[in-house]
């Protein structure tokens, strides 16, 4: 069977390879954009399910690993900064 994690993160990708080193990585292509509404503790499971649902549809019988990581802050989902000014301004 093959393991395919379905992320671009370079720290995803070492901390997977110190488990099995033999792995595809296929970053999900999907919309990552938060609900409205959604409850801060939901957002980062589902984001990871989109992924790994989005990948498995197309590698049928492998295992697809997928993951995500929020940042909340007083119950407010903070999404992934446009660059390096706007992370600044979130730090």
């Amino acid at each position: 069977m093959d393991i395919i994690l379905a992320s671009a993160s370079p720290r995803r990708r070492e901390l997977l390879a110190l488990l099995y080193p033999d792995y595809a990585v296929i970053p999900a292509d999907i919309d990552e954009s938060v609900p409205e509404g959604a409850p801060a503790e939901a957002v980062g499971e589902l984001t990871a399910r989109r992924k790994t649902a989005h990948v498995a549809t197309q590698h049928p019988g492998s295992l697809v690993i997928g993951a995500d990581t929020i940042v909340e802050i007083d119950g407010e989902v903070l999404g992934k900064p446009r660059d390096a000014a706007e992370a600044a301004l979130m730090l």
